[in-house]
């Protein structure tokens, strides 16, 4: 079966399942005046202020430090003691590399994770890697207000043959086939493999493993000319993290394995790269702090996934990610983590919180990583902050984050495109 007609099975089988009934109005949102609030923008070098925001047609028509007049007919919501936030990003999600052979019960799962980020505040996420045509059609019964869940902006995966190899060993699924999942060797036509990625519907080709440095420029290129943007692996080995950000992709992810600048390229295999960690391989500031600086000329985000290193035991990760900082490397919250198939708390939280409390950012900047960054690294300039023209997507919490980055992830309200989710 070709691509074409799997992805028209999948959409068929979607739409028949979700019928035609919106949760949540597709149409253009009515206007809405929140008043009286502090408002928090999502840049951390802008101080909160007591204002009030207009929303218009999903948008912010204006936001004011001093009243707003509006018609009696427009609802009003007093936020007297309230506070304002942008609209949270979880920056690193796979949501679709789960079992889809039975897509009920893939949707049903879907459908109850996408539930829970909505309820917590996070109404946009950047998802690292997964099946495009699933995603492509959660993306747009979302837009449409079929299915309620944050928008979904996703990558391709790009790694070498040896990296799939792995996966395929004993496996009837063959992996490394698909405009979305592509083995890359040195005979592949690399503009064309990305151009066909592009048109599975991704936002960035996100590079994973086994991809020497000439590839990787080459990836690099072709992505930069289709418009694609390029998320790696902090290490795509055999090449090291200075090699990835001397290329300038947009984010190399994961603090645990920036430390594998460590290792000298003529011996950075995987194998013993993280055989050097488990003998208990100490962070060398003198190495990283160059790499750190090169990040920040070149402006490469670091999406560190800490939450996830230290649920492996990587602790070292949350030094890595403090120095990292304190260079003034832009930081991206994400989790790369497994979320609850209820209403629990989020993961994002957990994430946030060793931000806050590990890492030595204060609640404004790791409110700029859930928000402004995320935004800015997912190519977005839409939104990610609060100000005049940019989309609806805000927040209405109870208690002053500052205090507590917890209030984030427990919002009184979200509004997503201007009209009202929870």
């Amino acid at each position: 079966m070709n691509f074409k007609s799997s992805l028209r099975q999948l959409i068929l089988a979607v739409v028949l399942a979700c019928g035609t009934v919106s949760l949540v109005s597709a149409q253009t949102a009515r206007a809405i005046l929140l008043k009286n609030a502090t408002i928090l923008d999502g840049r951390a070098q802008v101080r909160p202020y007591q204002g009030s925001i207009l929303i218009e047609d999903g948008v912010i028509k204006k936001i004011s430090r001093a009243d707003i007049k509006a018609d009696a007919a427009i609802e009003q919501i007093d936020c007297t003691g309230k506070y304002l936030a942008p609209g949270l990003f979880d920056a690193h999600i796979h949501l679709s590399t789960m079992d889809l052979s039975d897509l009920d019960k893939a949707r049903a799962y879907t459908d109850v994770i996408l539930k829970g980020m909505i309820n917590h505040g996070i109404t946009t996420v950047r998802d690292m890697a997964g099946n495009a045509p699933y995603l492509e059609q959660y993306k747009k019964l979302i837009a449409e207000g079929v299915k309620r869940g944050p928008d979904i902006f996703h990558a391709a995966q790009f790694a070498g043959p040896s990296y799939f190899a792995m996966f395929n060993s004993g496996s009837k699924i063959r992996m490394g086939r698909s405009p979305w999942e592509r083995a890359i060797a040195d005979t592949t036509d690399i503009a064309k493999a990305v151009k066909e990625a592009k048109s599975s519907g991704v936002t960035a080709i996100k590079t994973y493993a086994d991809l020497p440095n000439g590839l990787m420029q080459q990836i690099v290129k072709a992505a930069t000319k289709e418009g694609l943007l390029v998320w790696s692996h902090a290490t795509v080995f055999p090449i090291q993290p200075t090699d990835a950000v001397r290329l300038s992709v947009n984010s190399i992810s994961h603090a645990a394995d920036v430390i594998f600048e460590q290792i000298p390229a003529d011996s950075l295999t995987l194998s013993y790269a993280w055989d050097q960690v488990y003998k208990g391989l100490k962070v060398d500031v003198a190495k990283l702090n160059p790499l750190f600086a090169l990040m920040k000329k070149n402006n490469v985000y670091l999406d560190p996934t800490i939450f996830h290193a230290t649920n492996n035991k990587l602790h070292y990760a949350i030094e890595v990610s403090r120095l990292a900082h304190e260079a003034g490397v832009k930081i991206v919250c994400g989790t790369d983590w497994i979320y609850p198939e209820d209403d629990a708390m989020v993961p994002l939280y957990d994430e946030a919180r060793i931000y806050n409390h590990d890492v030595g950012m204060s609640a404004l900047e790791v409110l700029e990583s859930l928000t402004y960054n995320a935004a800015l690294v997912t190519g977005l300039k839409d939104r990610g902050y609060l100000a005049k023209g940019l989309r609806a997507d805000i927040l209405i919490l109870n208690q002053d984050p500052r205090a507590d980055v917890k209030a984030l992830f427990l919002p009184e309200m979200v509004f997503q495109r201007g009209n009202r989710v929870k």
